[in-house]
C-alpha cells in the first residue's frame, strides 16, 4: 500500500528563558550573549503511516504528542526533519483550535470547510449533517466565544468528520465529551476507517486505543520508543508509566523507622492507567476459574472470580473495594463493589493488607475485555485506581451477539403447520 504520510527525521525546538528580559538582551546582541535554555520537545522523529491505517500516539503528559501533531497537521514548523502528506488533512487539535471567537458556529463552518477547499455550495451540501451531528441546536447561530467546551468539540468534530478527509487527526478531543457524544463519534470513526481515511488519534483511553488503532506509536521525552501492535506498544508504556510510579513513591517515601515498620515489598502489579490521593495501594490483581488458576481466555458463562490486593497507607474507615469490566470498545460491561454488595470493611488502619475476591459466571458476549480495579471511599474519592489492571477473551461455541450473553432459550409455543384447514388465529399475551 502507498504511504498517506511520511514523517522523516523531525526535530523540534524550543528557546526557554528565565526572564522576559533575557530575550531582549540576547536579540539586541545579536546572539553573543546567550541567555536561553534549548529544550528539544521533539528528537528525530521517523514513521510512516499507510493508506487507510488508524495509529494511535500514546504517552504520557509532555512527551511531544500534541507537538507532533501540530507538525503533522502544518501549524507548527519542525526545527530539523520533513513531514509529507498525501490529501485533505482534518485536524481536532487544542480544544478551539481553528475556530474564530467572534464568528457564530455556521460562519466558523464555513471558514473552516473553505479552508480545506470547501467552496460555499459544497459546504451547503454538508452543513446539514454537520448541524445534526454537532447538536447543539441554536447555539450554532451564536458567537462561539460563549461555547462550552463540549460545544466546542461537538463542533469541530462534526466538521472535520464530515468533509471526507483522506487523514483526520484527533488530539484528545474526545476526552471533553459525554459519553453519547463519544459513543458517537466512535462510530463515525469507524465509518471513516471503513472508508480508506487515514486517523492518527492521540488519547489517554487505552480501551479506545486498542478498539480503535491498527498500530501505536509509543513517545517519551521527545522521542519514538516503541511502534507496533496496540497490545505490545501499551505494555511499554505501562512499563514506563508504573517505573514513574515506583520512581516518585521513593522520593516522596519519608525514611523514619516508624514508616518503615509498615513497608510491604511490592509486587508486580500492571495497569495502563493510574490515579488516586495515595490513601491505598493496590499490590496484586489476578483473574482465576474455578481451580484458582489465572486465565485470559474464557468461555461465556464460565464461573470466575476476580481477586484484587490492596494495603492501606493510612488510616481509613470502610473503604470501598470494586472492579469495572470494559470490552474492547471502552463500554461499561459491568461492575461492582463492596458497598453495593453491603460488605463493610470497617476501620482499616495503616499497613493493614486484604485481599477481596468476586466471584461470578461470566455471561458476556464475545470480545476482549479489561478489568479495572479501585479501592475508593465511599463518597467516590478515589484512593487508588488501576485502568486495565487485567486483560481477558470471552470465546464462545455458539454465536452470542452484542456485550452480554442473556442465555436465551427459544421455544416454540405455536405452529399452525399441523392444522390442515388453517384459519387466522389471534394470539392474546395477557
Amino acid at each position: 500500500m502507498t504511504a498517506a504520510l511520511r514523517v522523516e527525521n523531525v526535530s523540534k525546538q524550543y528557546r526557554i528563558y528565565d526572564r522576559p528580559g533575557d530575550r531582549l538582551t540576547e536579540s539586541l546582541t545579536r546572539g553573543k550573549l546567550r541567555r536561553h535554555r534549548e529544550f528539544w520537545a521533539l528528537r528525530d522523529i521517523t514513521f510512516e503511516v499507510e493508506a487507510g491505517t488508524t495509529v494511535g500516539i500514546i504517552g504520557q503528559n509532555g512527551c511531544g504528542k500534541s507537538t507532533l501533531l501540530q507538525i503533522i497537521s502544518g501549524t507548527l514548523t519542525p526545527t530539523h526533519g520533513n513531514v509529507w502528506q498525501e490529501g485533505r488533512i482534518a485536524a481536532l487539535l487544542e480544544l478551539g483550535a481553528g475556530f474564530d471567537p467572534e464568528f457564530t458556529g455556521v460562519e466558523n463552518v464555513y471558514m473552516n470547510a473553505s479552508l480545506m477547499g470547501f467552496s460555499r455550495r459544497d459546504t451547503a451540501a454538508i452543513f446539514p449533517d454537520i448541524e445534526r451531528f454537532a447538536e447543539i441546536g441554536q447555539f450554532i447561530n451564536q458567537p462561539v466565544k460563549t461555547y462550552s467546551s463540549g460545544m466546542y468539540v461537538r463542533l469541530a468534530f462534526a466538521i472535520a468528520a464530515s468533509v471526507e478527509p483522506d487523514i483526520l487527526i484527533i488530539d484528545e478531543a474526545l476526552a471533553v465529551g459525554d459519553a453519547v457524544f463519544q459513543h458517537r463519534c466512535l462510530r463515525r470513526l469507524k465509518e471513516l476507517r471503513e472508508r480508506g481515511a487515514t486517523i492518527l488519534f492521540v488519547s489517554h483511553d487505552t480501551a479506545a486505543v486498542r478498539a480503535l488503532c491498527d498500530r501505536a506509536i509509543l513517545l517519551n521525552a521527545g522521542q519514538l520508543l516503541a511502534d507496533g501492535s496496540p497490545s505490545d506498544v501499551l505494555y511499554n508504556y505501562q512499563r514506563i508509566v508504573m517505573e514513574r510510579e515506583e520512581a516518585y513513591e521513593a522520593d516522596t517515601t519519608p525514611n523514619s523507622s516508624d514508616q518503615e515498620v509498615f513497608k510491604v515489598p511490592r509486587q508486580p502489579v500492571h495497569y495502563t492507567y493510574r490515579h488516586g490521593d495515595g490513601s491505598a495501594e493496590i499490590i496484586g490483581a489476578e483473574l482465576c476459574d474455578t481451580t484458582r488458576k489465572g486465565v485470559e481466555v474464557v468461555e461465556t458463562g464460565e464461573p470466575l472470580t476476580a481477586r484484587v490486593t490492596f494495603r492501606m497507607l493510612r488510616d481509613i474507615e470502610d473503604p470501598v473495594v470494586g472492579f469495572l469490566i470494559r470490552n474492547r470498545h471502552g463500554l461499561h460491561a459491568y461492575g461492582t463493589n463492596t458497598k453495593e454488595q453491603q460488605v463493610q470493611l470497617g476501620r482499616v488502619e495503616r499497613g493493614n493488607t486484604i485481599t477481596i475476591s468476586f466471584a461470578f459466571n461470566c455471561w458476556l458476549g464475545i470480545d476482549d475485555y479489561s478489568i479495572s480495579f479501585a479501592v475508593h471511599s465511599r463518597d467516590g474519592q478515589a484512593y487508588d485506581w488501576l485502568d486495565g489492571a487485567l486483560f481477558f477473551r470471552v470465546t464462545s461455541v455458539t454465536v452470542v451477539e452484542g456485550i452480554a450473553n442473556l442465555n436465551a432459550v427459544a421455544t416454540i409455543i405455536h405452529d399452525d403447520r399441523s392444522n390442515t384447514n388453517p384459519e387466522v388465529q389471534s394470539v392474546s399475551y395477557g
